[in-house]
């Protein structure tokens, strides 16, 4: 990261301009900068390399490596090429191949064309029914058919764009989540080792289940399973928040700025990228063809034991920053004004103005006279400038390189508006080095809720119990309400008696590196 600390000292009176002593002070605790001082990355012919001497880029340098991952994601073209949640954990889903001409299962080849599919009783390699759709016996990748035309997806939400709670003004993301598309798309490794490991069905988890919670009863205190659900090294998840057109019409993120009914209501100074999908808010009982725009990004990489996780936003997204702020040390930087920190004459304020990584939230007095101060919620943020470094890696992956129109129902490698997204931030552990608990969500993906959300400590209690169901039935809240009444996540370590019954190695759950796809799993259909 490159900054210009302590430029322009200044004297000036006692007072500052700087935030009461409330917020100042929590979002101190928001603000570390990420990435060490030696990181940076460069892109040449869509292949980003890092310096020698940084070893462990996702944990050296966390904010580098997640703009490095969201490049790599889109130059793989995630929404066409990737599986997802309904392609992996299937309606209908077949055992698991016991050998390589066993029939009327699901099979891993990781050589081969298809890599993962189902081979029917005769012994064919049976070709999805529609591409891009949910599945019916076994998890498949449309890149292995083509790739996918248009995302068909059941689980939608019903959403309600004509709001008129007070969240509309003060957390208007969270109007925005309740009419999302959210699609959780997943790296072919990711779904490689799904598959082999039988975790996209009920039957195949309660396996898991008693070989884990056997180990703890009768193998204790040595391993044989080894390390359980482990998946590999560069697996991705890439969890989309797509927004129909009529509810960002409504809450104000984009409008009809040229009349034009042909072409969609957009940000003309910083767009959004879209994608025509064909979603269902009643379990796919019905189907309706929209234009959705990717409002937002939660992600996470395989790169560490408990994954590097990072959040995108779209610049222009209502409240990105509220509550918890906004930190990049890699990709925008942005100007501040500061008391220094080193005071040497008493009665004065010596300030410096430098590149900080961090947006603190808007804020408002309390009005009360008590150095108290109030969040300004729902409001817009400034996008700040790419650094150099950032646009370079963008012209190196040719990725957001065009200038021209593009067709709006289908993302394109070159449209400018990829450029428009801005690093929320990362989590690579539960607490910072000062104890201080990890948060990382998005105002959509996370709206609600988002000043209580850790990614990492939502996920690590992904489990599974006996019977291949949810093991850890929360998922993820804490049982508390916020001062808007709505439920707050956990935060900080994972609490043993989550996977234990207190005191013993007896299995309460097996946990599944993280992964909460696994909610999605299903018995096979009875005949």
């Amino acid at each position: 990261m490159k900054r210009t600390l302590f430029a322009g000292l200044l004297l000036a009176a006692a007072t500052t301009g700087a935030q009461a002593d409330s917020t100042s002070t929590a979002m101190y605790f928001h603000s570390q900068v990420r990435d060490a001082p030696e990181c940076t990355a460069t892109a040449t012919d869509g292949t980003i390399t890092y310096p020698e001497a940084i070893n462990s880029p996702a944990a050296s340098c966390a904010d580098t490596f997640a703009w490095a991952s969201f490049l790599e994601t889109i130059q793989a073209e995630f929404w066409n090429q990737w599986a997802n949640d309904e392609t992996v954990w299937v309606a209908d889903p077949k055992p698991l191949c016991s050998s390589d001409g066993a029939t009327d299962c699901c099979f891993v080849n990781i050589d081969a064309t298809p890599q993962v599919g189902y081979r029917d009783a005769s012994g064919k390699v049976r070709e999805p029914d529609d591409i891009g759709a949910p599945g019916k016996h076994c998890p498949y990748i449309p890149a292995d058919w083509g790739g996918s035309t248009e995302t068909t997806f059941a689980g939608g939400k019903p959403g309600n764009s004509h709001n008129a709670t007070f969240l509309r003004t003060l957390d208007p993301a969270r109007v925005a989540r309740q009419g999302q598309v959210e699609v959780v798309y997943r790296s072919d490794n990711f779904v490689r080792y799904t598959t082999e490991q039988e975790l996209y069905s009920k039957p195949g988890l309660a396996k898991l289940y008693a070989r884990v919670a056997g180990e703890a009863k009768n193998s204790r205190p040595h391993r044989p399973t080894g390390q359980s659900v482990t998946y590999p090294s560069s697996a991705m998840m890439f969890k989309v928040a797509w927004i129909d057109q009529e509810t960002m019409v409504a809450l104000g993120y984009v409008s009809d700025h040229d009349n034009d009914a042909k072409t969609p209501p957009q940000n003309p100074d910083r767009p959004y990228i879209t994608q025509k999908i064909r979603a269902s808010s009643d379990d796919g009982k019905t189907y309706h063809e929209r234009i959705y725009y990717l409002a937002s990004v939660a992600a996470s990489s395989k790169a560490l034991p408990g994954w590097h996780w990072f959040a995108f936003e779209h610049a222009e997204n209502l409240g990105r920053c509220d509550f918890t702020g906004c930190n990049d040390s890699f990709g925008a930087l942005h100007e501040v004004t500061v008391g220094a920190p080193l005071q040497p004459e008493a009665g004065k304020t010596l300030t410096t103005t430098f590149e900080s990584n961090f947006i603190a939230p808007n804020i408002m007095d309390d009005a009360l006279n008590d150095n108290q101060d109030l969040f300004d919620l729902g409001k817009r943020y400034p996008a700040g400038e790419m650094t150099k470094a950032l646009t370079d890696m963008f012209d190196g992956m040719g990725i957001g390189t065009g200038d021209g129109a593009v067709d709006p129902e289908n993302p394109d490698l070159n449209d400018p508006a990829w450029k428009s997204y801005r690093l929320k931030g990362t989590q690579t552990q539960f607490t910072n080095f000062d104890g201080y608990p990890t948060i990382l969500g998005s105002s959509i993906n996370e709206g609600g809720f988002v000043n209580s959300a850790s990614c990492i400590s939502c996920h690590v209690q992904a489990s599974v119990n006996a019977d291949g169901g949810n093991g850890a039935p929360g998922v993820g809240a804490s049982g508390r309400l916020n001062n808007f009444g709505i439920g707050s996540q956990v935060s900080g370590e994972p609490v043993t008696g989550d996977f234990y019954d207190r005191g013993t190695a007896n299995r309460r759950a097996v946990q599944t590196d993280f992964v909460w796809g696994t909610l999605f799993a299903k018995d096979p259909e009875t005949k």
